[in-house]
């Protein structure tokens, strides 16, 4: 039998956002959300484009509450938004253009009152895409229920005592996994608040937090914090920060606890299943498991139960069990190379690279496929002070001959995404152009 939950899962929450500077309650929130459902179309699926975090969560929740699947792209380009109007003929688009005036539109008519909706477990309310970085795009439909379920465990992982008087900042994407957990889903499950804005600097990270006298949670990924570390004064009321998408070092995550006063906190999670384990990356490389969650390695496979999912999720990680609650995170499948019978990892690889003094950051990489099947590694290097053939020397005392890169190319800074990784297209055009 499926189970009915509503937003806030009942919660006794506070405001709900801060929204051009003002505080939006549960009443109001729900009448914007209202007033969006009779404005949207009838089209079954819906593109919710829009950057200000507050109009993406009063469209999405409008969606829910019709009972409309949201779907999230993996980027705004005008060729994908056009791709998945093809793949879902019957959908339309929301902008913040959609949005803004319907929030608008209650200054005059704060009293009244909207009932809360109930929404069905079993509901699928959003298909989020890989973001296409390692392949071909793949589609990830939610329900209600596995959204929840994983917010609530997170919550008691991070925040046992509960979520009240706290406002989180994203500088991620609502439309990416991490972001839509972190900054949608947790502030219509948990009561927390959030703050509208998508802040991408750190002066505009940290504006953001000193307009807010509630402790903040920073959500963030590794390239976002690495840059917080340089802003050493300012900070205050920081009550965590949550870091995905890619490996947080050890020692940004020491700098950032030191200079922010608060804890950094890692998420383990990928599409198909959202958040799966967390750690506190400065006390532990070890990764813990969320409660009910379970984790198999076979030969060929590493399969995840995950709570609210029906089938095995297979994970494109290599997984080192400690115990069933506990596991060692050992890179991506396919990251380990074997080249003139040596092996090694670009992960490996990438790390003696950024290791060298003088190099800010640098990546390995495979550019593409050779006509005679041979694995040719590239690399790009950021560095002010050294030159090609200094940083190529200095590999040659850390690395095997046969990983040294071909091309090696110095560039000004790595073509990052919002999300901080690195997608291949992007590093190939960087490394071969003209």
């Amino acid at each position: 039998m499926n189970k009915t939950l509503k937003l806030f899962n009942n919660l006794d929450t506070g405001a709900v956002a801060i929204y051009r500077g003002r505080r939006i309650s549960k009443a109001e929130f729900l009448l914007h959300v209202e007033l969006t459902r009779a404005y949207l179309p009838s089209n079954k699926y819906a593109l919710n484009l829009c950057e200000n975090r507050y109009h993406f969560l009063v469209a999405f929740a409008a969606c829910v509450s019709l009972g409309k699947i949201s779907l999230f792209p993996n980027s705004k380009a005008p060729e994908e938004i056009a791709r998945l109007l093809k793949s879902y003929p019957d959908s339309h688009q929301i902008n913040d253009e959609d949005i803004i005036d319907l929030c608008a539109a209650n200054k005059n008519n704060k009293k009244t009152l909207v009932e809360n909706f109930d929404i069905d477990s079993q509901q699928v309310v959003s298909i989020l895409f890989t973001s296409g970085t390692t392949g071909k795009a793949k589609k990830n439909p939610k329900t209600w229920g596995q959204l929840n379920a994983s917010s609530i465990r997170v919550k008691e992982r991070f925040w046992p005592e509960g979520l009240s008087g706290k406002c989180i900042i994203a500088t991620v994407p609502a439309q990416h996994m991490f972001g839509f957990e972190a900054s949608i889903i947790y502030p219509l499950t948990l009561g927390v608040m959030i703050h509208d804005s998508q802040p991408f600097y750190p002066l505009d990270i940290q504006q953001a937090a000193l307009e807010i006298s509630e402790s903040k949670i920073i959500i963030t990924t590794p390239i976002h914090l690495k840059a917080c570390i340089g802003l050493t004064k300012g900070w205050r009321n920081i009550d965590s920060i949550i870091c995905a998408t890619s490996p947080l070092s050890k020692d940004i995550a020491s700098s950032a606890e030191g200079t922010l006063a608060a804890n950094v906190f890692e998420i383990y999670g990928c599409s198909e299943s959202g958040a799966i384990a967390t750690r506190q990356t400065s006390k532990s490389s070890k990764w813990e498991l969320l409660r009910d969650y379970h984790i198999k390695v076979s030969k060929n496979s590493t399969l995840l139960k995950a709570v609210d999912y029906d089938e095995l999720i297979e994970i494109s990680d290599e997984i080192k069990i400690i115990d069933s609650g506990f596991f060692y995170l050992l890179g991506r499948v396919g990251d380990l190379l074997k080249i003139g019978g040596k092996r090694e990892s670009l992960s490996g690889l990438t790390h003696n690279l950024k290791s060298i003094n003088g190099v800010d950051d640098g990546v390995f990489f495979i550019p593409k496929e050779s006509a005679d099947n041979r694995t040719r590694l590239a690399a790009l290097v950021v560095s002010s002070i050294l030159t090609k053939a200094q940083i190529i020397q200095l590999l040659e005392q850390k690395i095997d001959a046969v990983f040294l890169p071909r091309p090696l190319r110095i560039v000004e800074h790595l073509p990052y995404n919002k999300l901080g990784k690195l997608p291949l297209n992007d590093l190939i055009n960087m490394a071969y152009k003209d």
